[in-house]
């Protein structure tokens, strides 16, 4: 029972009397109703000290009143420096509000999410809007952010939310989740000095970081009730990953990992001999793979005799889920369980003309971001836009400028190559969000009908996270020959940030669907493309790779250098040096002549 007083100088023991005592006119109106009733003197009400009563009945309110205080009156005496304390009116009752319904609290969510996540990113105050991310504050037009008012509507909107049950497949409601999760989870652990302003009068602040915990845990049961056994919990996994980075950084702190099954078990191994023998690349690699079906022991270790290279079982990790991996599904699990804390995840099939440590040490995008991808062709105008606003109806300021908003281009991101700093707070609850969009329900009953395989999930779920991100300023292009109509003709291939070139897709075959051991490419140009509109394709056929026509030839279509084209010969030499021995499995052989290993 609340005690409405206000007493000068209260101590915890007066509170307890107050507390106590008018509690037992209650009592009173029970125990007149009693057969027997006996009124017991009132000597016996107060025993050794005056807060340990032994009640049976009272005669009236006015004795109620004098027992208060004169109990009251006792307890200040014994504290010389309180003296007499004033006794004031009992104040009325507040009307307490009725709590808001979720309809209520839906109400304007995902703009109230947008701005906090904007103003925990930093952004509050910024002027050049061009620099910014998110961009939400911006709309303000010079008005004050009202953190408070918006915090209480998203946190009381994440109470409500955190272990209410969804429809796998509304990624609008997924969206609003994964975003609540963020908030607590950031201010919990990242900005612990927000508690003391964020938490409410009423609530102390152990209570107010207890409230957070269970927003933190049970959204993340909700979300990813799959990240156990394998880590206890987000936190958990961001600390192994931290931790383990630092206190052995040539083995955890960055390295490359790669996805591979039979089909394309030769082209890794002739990326993996590519890295080390003509890039001089040292950083450590891993090769995932889905279990025993999409790997032979034989491969495996002939995988484990290359120096710098482990396997790892993805369906060993996050169990619960990966046992339904399909095709792309696997990559963003992969890269969730390696072991790196700052990963390159790189397709089986895509070679580099710089060592792939560059991503890491060089790339500004990666320093500020955390978050590195790569843009696709510009192909297909299909209209994604209604879908992509209706499950993020607050998207970014960043995602405007992007072709598949647009409308320039359905494949916005290149997937190929895809690097990550999972020890980033946000980066690593994005990349939670691109598991989840990846899983058996939601793939089959919504991603996949959006687009092709995994590839724009990353982009996608960084923004409706509200995460920081950023592409490469090129669009996919080609690195290959020059045919007739000035159009070159290969692999699909990506600059870097300063428009040099930097890797490709598809190995070193012309058309790897069409064969894996003839016609090879031809090192000679590369094309790129700045604009993203009105590109000209030719599409592969079963003897000639895809062509691009870029929009301004005379910037867009540069000649390899020497060392680059050097560097193309030695490429196909060692696929060729892979394949030499011929039949099914040539690279037993090859791992005998240069390994030493009998498989």
């Amino acid at each position: 029972m609340a005690v409405g007083r206000r007493i000068l100088s209260q101590r915890g023991t007066i509170v307890l009397l107050l507390t106590i005592i008018a509690s037992l006119w209650v009592w009173k109106v029970t125990a007149k109703s009693r057969r027997n009733y006996t009124a017991v003197p009132k000597s016996k009400i107060f025993q050794q000290t005056p807060h340990l009563l032994e009640v049976q009945a009272f005669e009236s309110k006015e004795e109620i009143k004098a027992l208060i205080e004169d109990a009251v009156r006792n307890a200040l005496k014994k504290d010389t420096d309180i003296g007499k304390a004033q006794v004031l009116p009992l104040p009325p009752l507040p009307i307490q509000p009725a709590a808001p319904t979720l309809e209520e609290l839906e109400t304007n969510i995902d703009l109230m999410q947008a701005r906090f996540l904007d103003f925990l990113n930093g952004e509050e105050g910024q002027t050049e809007k061009n620099e910014l991310f998110g961009g939400s504050l911006s709309e303000l037009d010079g008005q004050d952010f009202d953190i408070i008012g918006t915090w209480k509507h998203v946190h009381q909107y994440a109470i409500y939310v955190k272990s209410l049950d969804y429809n796998k497949t509304d990624f609008l409601q997924l969206g609003r989740r994964v975003r609540a999760n963020l908030i607590a989870y950031s201010i919990f652990y990242d900005k612990p000095s927000l508690i003391p302003v964020l938490s409410t009068p009423e609530m102390t602040i152990s209570a107010f970081r207890i409230q957070l915990s269970s927003i933190i845990n049970e959204c993340t049961a909700l979300l990813y009730p799959w990240l156990q056994p394998t880590f206890s919990s987000i936190y958990a996994m961001k600390k192994k990953f931290t931790r383990d980075a630092a206190t052995n950084p040539s083995e955890n702190e960055a390295g490359l990992i790669l996805c591979t099954g039979k089909w394309h078990f030769e082209m890794a191994v002739h990326a993996i001999t590519t890295f080390r023998t003509v890039l001089n690349c040292t950083l450590p690699i891993e090769i995932h793979y889905g279990g025993l079906t999409d790997l032979t022991p034989q491969m495996l270790t002939a995988f484990a005799t290359i120096p710098g290279v482990r396997t790892v079982n993805v369906l060993e990790h996050f169990p619960d889920e990966t046992k339904h991996w399909g095709g792309w599904s696997i990559k963003p699990f992969a890269i969730l369980a390696s072991r790196f804390r700052r990963v390159a995840f790189i397709d089986a099939d895509a070679l580099f003309f710089q060592d792939p440590r560059v991503l890491f040490e060089q790339s500004q995008i990666f320093r500020h971001r955390g978050a590195l991808f790569y843009h696709d062709r510009s192909l297909g105008r299909d209209d994604g836009v209604p879908w992509f606003k209706g499950i993020n109806p607050v998207w970014t300021q960043y995602a405007n400028g992007l072709r598949y908003m647009t409308r320039r281009s359905h494949h916005e991101q290149e997937s190929g190559v895809v690097v990550v700093d999972k020890g980033r707070t946000g980066v690593l609850h994005a990349l939670l969000m691109v598991c989840k969009l990846n899983s058996k329900i939601e793939r089959d009953g919504m991603t996949y009908q959006h687009m092709h395989g995994d590839k724009e999930t990353y982009w996608i779920s960084f923004d409706m996270a509200r995460v920081p991100y950023m592409f490469t300023p090129s669009y996919g292009g080609t690195v290959g020959y020059k045919n007739e109509k000035g159009k070159i003709c290969g692999g699909l291939f990506h600059t870097d940030e300063f428009l040099e070139p930097l890797w490709w897709n598809g190995g070193v075959i012309a058309n790897k669907h069409a064969s894996k051991d003839n016609t090879f490419m031809e090192f000679e140009y590369a094309a790129f493309d700045t604009d993203g509109d009105k590109i000209e394709w030719d599409w592969e056929t079963a003897t000639t790779p895809f062509c691009l026509g870029p929009r301004y030839p005379k910037f867009e279509i540069i000649e390899l250098s020497n060392k680059q084209k050097d560097m193309g010969a030695k490429f196909v030499n060692l696929y060729k040096d892979i394949k030499s021995s011929g039949g099914d499995t040539p690279w037993i052989d090859y791992f005998k002549r240069v390994y030493n290993v009998d498989l």
